[in-house]
């Protein structure tokens, strides 16, 4: 039976992306000129949550709910799953909660340490994620995903565009770092409200929740 591609899914199956309306959480929408966008990579370093089908393995889920690439899974050299590298992303499995981290090729030992499925892998056998739980049927879930150096450019458009759940209080702080950066070519909505990123600071919804719900487009 051939491998299906990206965005591809058997009768039946659909991706789940992250619904914005299905929480409490404020809704904030940012349009930039596309040169910006890159400035938001920095939130997938620190962590963002999206919300995907779960129950799926690694390799799974990168295709069909991210929507990578063949050429971009194979420049994934190192992934860590619940804090543990993973060598077989093909059996590792996602669940509701799991942190995955995502990295291109690292220099040095440290790199050539964590590569999956890499010559060194072995220093790290005692560490290596071991899938210990059965496959059970996809289901919908939040999964906390953080992405590193090269593959922010290929992964970061697409996350940022259909939306990823974060703290209140680490966009606000990201905004207020770069107020001079986004005082022109970008727009916002809070709600469906225009609002300017410089009042950010002093909304009550943000204040009043811990998390929003964030969508970076580019200007059509």
């Amino acid at each position: 039976m051939p491998e299906r591609t990206p965005r591809e899914y058997a009768p039946g199956e659909t991706n789940m992306h992250a619904d914005p309306t299905a929480g409490p959480y404020p809704r904030l929408a940012i349009i930039v000129d596309r040169p910006q966008v890159a400035r938001f990579f920095q939130l997938l370093q620190q962590g963002v949550k999206i919300k995907r089908r779960v129950g799926l393995s690694v390799d799974v889920f990168l295709r069909q709910e991210i929507g990578a690439a063949a050429e971009t899974i194979e420049q994934i050299q190192s992934v860590m799953l619940d804090g543990k590298p993973v060598d077989d992303i093909k059996s590792a499995l996602l669940h509701d909660g799991s942190t995955l981290a995502l990295s291109a090729a690292m220099p040095g030992l440290v790199g050539a340490t964590l590569r999956r499925g890499g010559a060194y892998s072995s220093f790290r056998s005692a560490i290596t994620y071991s899938e210990k739980e059965t496959a059970s049927a996809p289901h919908e879930g939040w999964v906390s995903v953080k992405i590193f150096n090269l593959l922010m450019a290929l992964l970061g458009p697409d996350l940022l565009r259909t939306g990823v759940l974060l703290r209140s209080s680490q966009l606000l702080g990201f905004m207020a770092e770069r107020a001079a950066e986004f005082r022109h070519g970008l727009s916002a909505t809070l709600d469906g409200r225009p609002i300017d990123i410089a009042m950010l600071g002093g909304s009550t919804e943000l204040a009043e929740n811990d998390e929003v719900f964030l969508t970076v487009a580019v200007v059509p």
